[in-house]
């Protein structure tokens, strides 16, 4: 029987994996799962938005034959999205390869658990990056440990470091906290991670670049690392963690060959937490005659515990919603995380029938199951922000991408070699960004507490 070669290999890995890690991955990030993919807005790489800025001014009642109202007029703008790069790559040695060449069935068994893992690994990674806020921060840093010091009790190996995390709040939770971080895997031992100076554009720490995660503890929080040489450089206030190789800027930047332009912060998907905000989306900073382009934020009213979070309550769910309406939105579902959403049961305890069967359709890929509230679906995410409630007109929210994850395969093969090593590579990419054609229609309620205290995510 004649050995298998790169090309039948690569042909069948394509056939046999292209689907089912496509779909999956769609499946398992619920936020990508609901919102509408397009890719006609998108001119080279980047998606321009037309938006309707004002109304016009050119009407009035008058008395019989009486002037007419002078005409008015509409004025337009534009959001910018530059796409992100999104890639995975899962790789295979040529003696691994040599052990089952003469059934390239077999060879597929040996790539299994790398695709599996890989199909993981990115689903973590793009929900965090839907969720975020655009500037590919992981964690905030609160300090860094001398090398080899013992710091909360943690021992680092030889040579290496603890670094703790932030979790300091202002009126409940915040992003970028290293507990929530931890607890979603989102730092965990082995991946490689950037330390950035959050004061000046993609500036790494002394000794702060390609650092491996030795291990990681979410009571503290922190994480060891063992870096070449002491992490120093600024101050630990001004460190952010970030996945190794991702450009962060401190501010927008003019396009050049170094970054991917004005409109971005990082190479990082702008996530939800940075377009219901009233941060700068597209290119627009929502201030001024643009105030229009900001989403709208509530914090709860009732009083505030000692921990700065506060309690949900029935009536800034409705004010969300009100809020969502007069702006001329129709809200279509309310996601939060799990603790929240507990919270949320409790509030309406006496008034919810939970049936052991989905009779609604409201039972989504991957194990999500809801409820409705106003016919609209409550679902609780892992990977939502903590201490958060979002009230949203998905009609708006859009995803901008050329197509979906795929094998990279310009040149006919979905495996190639390695560089120089004996060893084989597939890698899958995705051009896409996420962004809005309207922001005033989107709500979210920060700071809520569970169980009285910060959202423990569960």
């Amino acid at each position: 029987m004649a050995g298998a070669n790169l090309i039948t290999l690569s042909n069948i890995l394509k056939e046999y994996y292209m689907g089912p890690v496509v779909e999956q991955l769609n499946k398992e990030v619920l936020l990508l799962s609901r919102l509408e993919s397009r890719s006609e807005d998108l001119v080279g790489k980047r998606a321009y938005v037309p938006l309707s800025a004002t109304r016009t001014g050119g009407i009035g009642a008058r008395a019989e034959n009486d002037t007419l109202p002078a005409a008015g007029n509409l004025s337009y703008d534009k959001a910018v999205y530059d796409l992100k790069y999104l890639y995975g790559k899962a790789a295979v040695t040529g003696p691994s390869m040599a052990k089952t060449k003469s059934e390239a069935g077999s060879f597929l068994q040996s790539l299994k658990s790398e695709l599996d893992g890989l199909r993981v690994d990115l689903r973590k990674d793009l929900a965090r990056q839907v969720y975020g806020d655009g500037t590919g921060i992981v964690a905030g840093v609160a300090a860094v440990g001398a090398v080899d010091a013992v710091v909360s009790g943690i021992t680092p190996p030889a040579g290496g470091q603890v670094i703790t995390l932030d979790v300091s709040s202002t009126g409940g939770n915040i992003l970028y906290d290293g507990k929530e971080a931890i607890d979603k895997g989102q730092l965990y031992p082995g991946m490689v991670i950037d330390i950035k100076l959050t004061t000046t554009s993609n500036t790494d720490a002394t000794n702060g670049a390609n650092l491996v995660i030795d291990s990681v503890d979410s009571s503290v929080p922190a994480i060891v690392v063992v870096p070449t040489g002491a992490i120093t450089g600024g101050t630990a206030a001004n460190y952010a963690i970030v996945r190794s190789g991702v450009n962060v800027y401190a501010s927008t930047e003019t396009p050049s060959a170094s970054n991917p332009g004005s409109y971005a912060l990082s190479d990082e998907v702008d996530g939800l937490r940075r377009i219901v905000s009233s941060n700068a989306l597209g290119g627009i900073t929502p201030t001024g005659s643009y105030a229009w382009w900001a989403a709208q934020a509530i914090t709860p009213e009732a009083n505030a515990n000692g921990s700065g979070a506060r309690p949900l309550a029935f009536d800034d769910i409705q004010k969300g919603l009100n809020k969502v309406r007069t702006a001329g939105g129709t809200p279509t579902a309310m996601i939060t995380s799990l603790g929240v959403h507990r919270e949320f049961y409790n509030l309406f305890t006496n008034m919810i029938t939970y049936n052991d069967r989905d009779q609604s359709g409201l039972d989504y890929g991957a194990g999500f199951r809801t409820l409705t509230y106003n016919g609209m679906p409550v679902v609780a995410d892992i990977d939502a922000p903590y201490g958060s409630m979002y009230i949203l007109d998905e009609s708006t929210l859009k995803v901008f991408s050329d197509q979906d994850f795929h094998f990279l395969d310009a040149d006919g093969q979905t495996l190639r070699q390695a560089g120089d090593k004996d060893a084989f590579e597939a890698v899958m990419v995705r051009y896409m960004n996420m962004g809005a054609t309207r922001r005033n229609n989107q709500v979210v309620i920060e700071d809520i507490a569970v169980d009285g205290a910060l959202d423990l995510g569960y």
